[in-house]
């Protein structure tokens, strides 16, 4: 009998890495926020940098 038949088929990894860091496990929790949402707020942050460069927003 083989011992490997029950165990979970795991993605084997690069050779270079020689199985020290897996990058490809279940991810858990965290915060989630949709990529739009970055480039949207990244977007807002940079036109609020310039505005206040060049005087824009006030005294």
């Amino acid at each position: 009998m083989s011992r490997r038949k029950g165990r979970k088929r795991r993605p084997s990894a690069p050779m270079s890495a020689a199985g020290l860091i897996t990058y490809f496990e279940e991810e858990v929790g965290g915060l989630k926020i949709r990529p739009e949402a970055v480039i949207a707020f990244a977007v807002a942050l940079m036109i609020t940098v310039l505005m206040a460069h060049l005087g824009l927003l006030g005294p």
